[in-house]
């Protein structure tokens, strides 16, 4: 906006109420208002137009607001002005201002200009249009307040400033004007800035081009609720960053929830927040064509600490190529709904999943099969797996943790892992050793199935043993009772020594079946020869019987074995936890 008229400025330097006359009608009743300490109502409208009932001169408002003169004076320690049309630069750069300064549905013809100003109270924009605010190191006593629907056109400069109150900025309007083509515009950057209270984003903020709070401290909460943010698009049509809270450090929490939209990335890296990030209900990547940008990603929380809870419930759409790499939060409270494809969740820390959050095997496995297809097949990445299992198993779902284990193993064994270091040669072996310890242990995690297992070929084997005795397929071991004269004594033979124990087929069963174990029954009866098949012994070389002990000792040995895996791998999960 311009003002067609002269502008009656008044010399370089003025310092007193004399170099400003005559004074304007909307100048003279801000002096009026000021000495009373009262609101100078110009107008109760934002003026359209820099008409001669609303215009004001910038330089005398900075004139006031430095605190006037004898003839001049402010009352209460604000200047306050309502629906005025401000001509010309509010130049109050590296000024100190013993006042706030409150300007409440104001236009301003320039934008004002506050670098390196001290304001010993609070500064207002309330509801006001400006073309631009440049205000780098600021500083504000009080509150900073761009809300109420005040309308920015181009750049909110805040870099390096610093607010001991509020920073405000409920129903801003930001980035109404015209861009430059194919340019990523920083809207609103707030670098390095120092907020001693909130940032209130909220109330249905539009801003088109990023806002920027990079290396920001903000002692209380940050709230962007129902805020709609829209990225620029540059000269390669990629979108930009929407929102940049990257090594932001915010003492509370962090809500973008209730309506939150986002077209670009909302990034927060080596972010670290005291309380909560809440997204309950919001929309990232509206658009869909965050991914194509150079961050590739909807949401970037990498390195990110956060003290409280990552609520990711009630998302408007999916997440999609969300990256969550060597972050670390307290809880993470997600729906079914929350994840798409393409995470990156390598070395992202939590302690547990929130109430209401997913917790059976099933639903996870789903979670973490959905990462960067790199990550679960060519690079799988095993620290996602394995801190989901700690969750769920810190938590007392003891239950879903095992059968997410095993899901785990179950996949391994599916994109080809299991035994890709070993010989091809010897590679069908430990893929064939795997299967089998799933099926008989669940991968060490169903030890139970050991013992269904042992007992039903302790049983098994039991009733072969019994009925190959009644035919004959037992004798009387010579090394045993050191006679040959017994090789023929059967199972029934009544010539036995007195030391040789009588044949019970359940009870060789088990002696056969555990190792090292030594019940008698193997030392003093083995297989007889001839007495089974004896046509095919030529072609194996020893009773057939004999192979089906061997057989039953060999899974002895191998259920031993799976059983004391199973016990060492429980005692290490106890050891991380």
């Amino acid at each position: 906006m311009t003002d067609p008229r002269p502008q009656n400025l008044p010399p370089p330097g003025a310092s007193s109420l004399h170099d400003f006359k005559p004074l304007l009608p909307a100048e003279s009743l801000i002096l009026r208002a000021a000495a009373l300490g009262e609101i100078a109502k110009i107008g109760y409208r934002r003026p359209r137009a820099p008409d001669a009932e609303a215009r004001v001169r910038a330089s005398f408002l900075a004139f006031l607001a430095r605190g006037g003169s004898a003839a001049a004076p402010v009352a209460g320690r604000h200047l306050q002005v309502m629906g005025a049309c401000v001509t010309g630069r509010l130049d109050l750069a590296g000024a100190t201002l013993p006042m706030s300064l409150w300007l409440y549905r104001c236009t301003f013809v320039a934008a004002p200009l506050l670098d390196g100003a001290c304001v010993r109270g609070s500064l207002s924009f309330a509801d006001s249009a400006l073309p631009a605010l440049q205000a780098e190191g600021c500083r504000v006593d009080g509150e900073l307040a761009l809300s109420a629907g005040c309308s920015i056109d181009g750049e909110v400069r805040l870099a390096r400033s610093s607010v001991a109150g509020d920073l405000n900025c409920e129903r801003l309007q930001l980035g109404g004007g015209s861009p430059p083509a194919r340019s990523l515009r920083r809207m609103f950057e707030a670098d390095g800035m120092r907020i001693g209270g909130d940032v209130n984003l909220h109330g249905g903020v539009e801003a088109v081009g990023e806002l920027r709070f990079v290396g920001a401290q903000i002692a209380g909460d940050l709230c962007v609720s129902a805020a709609h943010l829209t990225a620029d698009i540059d000269a390669a049509g990629t979108r930009g960053v929407a929102l940049n809270l990257d090594r932001v450090r915010i003492g509370g929490s962090v809500r973008l929830d209730a309506g939150f939209s986002a077209a670009g990335t909302v990034r927060m890296r080596q972010a670290n927040i005291g309380g909560d990030l809440d997204c309950s209900g919001a929309a990232f990547d509206t658009i869909g064509d965050a991914s194509w940008g150079e961050c590739g990603s909807s949401l970037r929380l990498d390195r990110a600490r956060i003290g409280g809870a990552l609520i990711l419930r009630g998302l408007q759409e999916p997440l999609q190529g969300a990256s969550l790499a060597d972050a670390s939060v307290g809880t993470l409270t997600d729906d079914a709904g929350s994840w798409g494809q393409d995470h990156v969740l390598d070395g992202f820390a939590y302690t547990r999943f929130g109430a209401g959050a997913p917790s059976d095997a099933p639903a996870r496995i789903d979670w973490l099969v959905r990462q960067a297809a790199a990550h679960v097949d060519a690079d799988f990445r095993p620290d996602p797996w394995r801190r989901a299992i700690g969750a769920l198993r810190h938590m007392g779902h003891s239950v879903s943790a095992s059968a997410l284990a095993i899901g785990r193993a179950r996949h391994l064994r599916r994109i080809g892992r299991v035994g890709a270091g070993t010989p091809p040669a010897l590679r069908w072996l430990t893929r064939l050793s795997h299967d089998l310890w799933g099926l008989c242990a669940g991968y060490g995690h169903r030890p139970w199935r050991l013992l269904v297992a042992g007992t039903l070929l302790w049983l098994v084997c039991g009733g072969a043993y019994w009925a190959a005795a009644d035919r004959g397929g037992f004798t009387a071991a010579t090394w045993a009772v050191n006679d040959p004269r017994f090789a023929t004594c059967g199972t029934d033979c009544a010539r036995l020594p007195a030391g040789v124990p009588a044949f019970q087929p359940v009870v060789y069963s088990l002696d056969a079946l555990l190792p090292l174990a030594d019940l008698r029954q193997e030392r003093h009866w083995a297989p007889a020869r001839h007495a089974l098949m004896p046509e095919a012994e030529p072609w194996v070389g020893v009773p057939l019987l004999q192979l089906l002990i061997w057989f039953e000792a060999a899974c002895g040995w191998a259920l031993a074995l799976m059983a004391l895996a199973s016990l060492l791998g429980r005692r290490d999960r106890g050891h991380q936890h």
